[in-house]
């Protein structure tokens, strides 16, 4: 029993004051400062004794308070008066110095730029917060921060923002939010040069920043660094790297930001945090130390009531942690609820952990079974991924290619052995990722298991994704959880054909590097297609069967056309003549065609003329060109 016997009711008082200013209940609390609810009852309701030091240091710490609100929370639990620092010395993790409690900046972060996004959006620059005014603004921000480093269309921008009525003016703003986040975080940034911190091209835009910069890519570093110790059999130090990673975890992504709330994006987001999560109680079992990943299991299980796997593994922590009659209590309640609520028996995996309790067999199960058994149960819901992205606003010509195409489909219906595969090569900007992307939407009820789109980043700044990453990202998809899935891409690539055995899914690869990138991501089924584009000429396919096809600048008349629809009522007062001069001084190129229109439409004070003027300087065009697409920016 936690003190001596006096009660003190300013104490109680206060910890309820602090736990509804984090907007916590009395189990969520409880669950964060592994306390049982019932004492935190007893605090709060001034039953019971003052706390104990370490009851104090983990209250404090629950609650993200300050030096100076650690300091007044400890003078009202009546124990001896001693510094902030400390009490902040008992923590798990340092306190900031902040007099509202609130973060003034992450630990060890008071130099150079540092964004947080596994939580509420937050950015810091020397340790002071940045501002980025409007929640639109924010918005922006928070869609480059989704996957940072993966670039961000200007059409997604402007749909998150405005939906189906986008203003006149929609690209203008969108420019106008991005320049003003670029020079905020450019002046936050120390020792980095005249490197871009957002780089604009083609109509996208994408972030360039490091893991010392976001705490997603450090999160995903420290949990590729905890998966390559565990692969290894150095288990203690995987568990490091996952309590590392895991204590950057501050609640829901992105939790201010409104507009990106029921984002897929963010649903995948917080399937990968639960699933490092997962691995991590994984490694404390093998360890035989469950008690480690105990509080922030019961606090993922209280968020998702009805999540049975983690329920299972929950009730494994609870068991190792000596408490067997707590770890029954919570498969009786989840049982009842899925009765309840969804009309269900427990799974397989939730009722083998609870005979697994029952029976006091808390070992580790064998990895390997692990990564065979559970994908099959997984992949047994079939979800249906539909993942193109929006199809061109403007799309014309291309009919010959298209046909081809459709062609090809056909063959997959009747003829084929194997897996179709189309390659659309060309050069940068001749629009191969468009005419995919379009013909995909058109044939996407030709294949009602699912679309899937993989930018694998083979051409442009920035590295290329790995295949490994690439397949693991595509299993996620359909259904394997994070843990669950292989660490070795022949692992990875095994498991994805089984997962798209005798399904009839359309796979489009975009921006491919070169044949051996993509071959992980072959599916082995005939009821599948894939199309892959490239800058490259993937001569390396045609050993698996591909169909190469490269694609040519449009014919002048289509190219006319591409560029009226894109200057919308600009183009019916224009001089045809200044109209077919524009046009073919972008070469039949479609994204030039369409950044020359976005520079126009931006800029209603440049006549058409004297753009056209422009481009007739070759020397000058692609500068005048990329104007268009990233000086407002």
């Amino acid at each position: 029993m936690d003190g001596d016997s006096d009660r003190n009711p300013h104490f109680g008082s206060l910890v309820r004051a602090y736990r509804h200013e984090m907007g916590l209940t009395q189990r969520e609390l409880a669950a964060k400062a592994g306390l049982s609810l019932a004492a935190l009852r007893d605090f709060e309701q001034s039953r019971r004794r003052r706390p104990r030091a370490h009851s104090l240091a983990a209250l404090i710490d629950a609650l993200g308070l300050g030096a100076d609100q650690a300091a007044i929370l400890a003078r009202a639990a009546a124990l001896p008066r001693r510094r902030p620092d400390e009490v902040s010395s008992e923590l798990h993790r340092p306190q900031n110095d902040s007099p509202s409690g609130r973060r003034a900046h992450p630990p060890g972060h008071d130099k150079g730029l540092r964004l947080s996004v596994l939580g509420p959006l937050e950015a810091w620059a020397d340790g002071k917060p940045l501002r980025f005014g409007s929640p639109a603004r924010r918005a922006v921000l928070g869609l480059l921060l989704l996957d940072p480093g993966v670039p961000v269309s200007r059409d997604a921008i402007v749909d998150l923002l405005w939906a189906d009525s986008p203003p006149r003016t929609a690209v203008s703003l969108v420019q106008a939010h991005v320049s003003r986040i670029r020079r905020a975080l450019k002046g936050g940034r120390r020792g980095a040069g005249n490197d871009e911190v957002i780089e604009s091209f083609g109509g996208a835009y994408r972030l360039s920043l490091s893991a010392m910069e976001v705490d997603l890519l450090d999160f995903r570093e420290l949990a590729a660094r905890a998966a390559a110790a565990r692969d290894a059999g150095e288990d203690a130090t995987a568990a490091e790297y996952y309590e590392r990673a895991m204590s950057l975890w501050r609640g829901e992504p992105f939790a201010d930001v409104a507009a990106l709330r029921g984002h897929p994006g963010i649903t995948a987001l917080r399937q990968e945090l639960v699933g490092v999560l997962l691995q991590y109680a994984e490694v404390t079992r093998e360890l035989g130390q469950h008690n480690r990943a105990l509080v922030r299991l019961q606090a993922l299980a209280d968020a998702e009531p009805l999540n049975e796997r983690v329920h299972a593994y929950l009730m494994i922590a609870l068991a190792g942690s000596g408490q067997q009659a707590d770890a029954i209590r919570v498969y009786e309640d989840v049982r009842a609820r899925l009765d309840r609520e969804l009309g269900l028996y427990p799974g397989e995996e939730l009722a083998d952990a609870y005979m697994r309790v029952l029976r006091q067999d808390l070992r580790a199960p064998d990895r390997e079974q692990n990564h065979t058994r559970l994908p099959a149960l997984a992949a047994a819901g079939h979800p249906v991924p539909r993942q193109l992205p929006a199809a061109p606003r403007h799309f014309t010509g291309r009919a010959s290619e298209l046909a081809w195409l459709s062609a090809l489909a056909e063959q997959d219906m009747t003829h084929a052995k194997g897996v179709v595969i189309a390659t659309l090569t060309g050069t940068a900007g001749i629009g191969k990722t468009a005419l995919a992307v379009h013909w995909a939407h058109q044939m996407a009820a030709r294949f009602p298991d699912g679309q899937l789109f993989v930018n694998l980043r083979g051409s442009g700044p920035g590295t290329p994704v790995s295949s490994a990453g690439a397949v693991g990202g595509v299993v996620i998809s359909l259904g394997v959880p994070p843990a669950l899935i292989p660490s070795d891409i022949d692992g990875r690539a095994a498991l994805y054909r089984s997962l798209l055995a005798d399904r009839r899914m359309l796979i489009v690869l975009d921006n491919a590097h070169d044949a051996e990138q993509v071959r992980p991501l072959l599916p082995a089924s005939p009821t599948c297609l894939v199309v892959v584009t490239s800058r490259s000429w993937l001569t390396g396919l045609a050993a698996e069967g591909a169909h190469l096809m490269t694609l040519g600048a449009l014919p002048e008349a289509e190219s006319r056309k591409l560029l009226a629809l894109h200057l919308r009522a600009r183009s019916t007062t224009a001089d045809p003549e200044v109209i077919n001069e524009l046009a073919a001084s972008c070469g039949g190129l479609p994204l030039a065609l369409c950044d020359a229109a976005a520079r126009a439409v931006a800029s209603p004070d440049l006549s058409l003329a004297t753009l056209a003027s422009e481009l007739r300087n070759t020397r000058r065009r692609l500068d005048a060109l990329m104007r268009g697409s990233r000086s407002s920016a």
